[in-house]
C-alpha cells in the first residue's frame, strides 16, 4: 500500500478528492480553530517533536521499561525516512492560488512528516499503553486521547494548507508500516526474554 501511494503521488500533483476535502475543511475557518491547528502543528514538528520524543521516552522508561523507552527514540529517528521519500517522490505542496496556505514550508509534500511522526511515535505509545495498562477505563481514555491527537495532527496539516489529505494518508500508511515493524520487534524480543 505504501509503495502504491508513493508511486501515485510521484505522478500526480494531488489525488481525486484532495482539493474538495481541503477546501471543505478550510471552510470551517475561525481564529481560535486556526490557533489550535497552528499550535498542534508546532508541537509535533521540528525541534519540538524532539522534545516530545524525549519526554515520552523518559515517561515510558519510568512507568513501563527500558526496552520500550529505547524504542521511542528509534521511532522518532524512523520519522526521518520522510526526507529521502520527499526527495524521491518530489510532490509539491498545495499552492496558495487554489487553497489557503497559512504556513509556508519549502520542502516537498508527500508524505506528511507530521502524520508519519504521529502514527509512529504516538502509535507506539498507544501500543505500550494498550498492553501495559491494567485499568480498563484509564486504558480506553488514554487510547482515545492518543487516537484523537493522531487524527488532529494530520487534520492540522491539511487545515493549514501545507499538505493534501493524501499526503497525510501517505504519512499514516508509511508510518503504520514502520510501526508494525517496531511492534513485531518488541513482541519478538519480549517473547525470547
Amino acid at each position: 500500500m505504501s509503495l502504491i501511494l508513493s508511486i501515485f503521488a510521484r505522478f500526480n500533483t494531488y489525488f481525486p478528492g484532495d482539493l474538495y476535502l481541503t477546501l471543505r475543511l478550510q471552510s470551517f475557518y475561525s481564529h481560535s480553530l486556526l490557533s489550535v491547528m497552528q499550535w498542534v502543528s508546532f508541537i509535533f514538528g521540528g525541534w519540538c517533536s524532539v522534545l516530545v520524543v524525549i519526554v515520552i521516552g523518559i515517561l515510558v522508561w519510568w512507568r513501563i521499561g527500558r526496552l520500550e523507552a529505547i524504542l521511542i527514540p528509534i521511532a522518532g529517528l524512523l520519522t526521518l525516512t520522510e526526507i529521502p521519500l520527499k526527495l524521491a517522490i518530489g510532490r509539491p505542496r498545495p499552492s496558495a492560488d487554489i487553497v489557503r496556505v497559512f504556513s509556508h514550508e519549502q520542502d516537498n509534500g508527500f508524505p506528511s512528516g507530521h502524520a508519519l511522526f504521529a502514527i509512529l511515535v504516538l502509535g507506539l505509545l498507544a501500543y505500550f499503553m494498550f498492553i501495559n495498562l491494567k485499568n480498563c477505563i484509564l486504558q480506553k481514555v488514554i487510547l482515545g486521547c492518543l487516537i484523537v491527537l493522531i487524527l488532529l495532527i494530520g487534520t492540522s496539516r491539511v487545515y493549514l494548507g501545507v499538505h493534501w489529505p493524501s499526503d497525510v494518508i501517505g504519512g499514516y500508511v508509511i508510518g503504520g508500516t514502520l510501526l508494525t515493524t517496531l511492534i513485531w520487534f518488541h513482541q519478538t524480543w519480549t517473547v525470547h526474554q
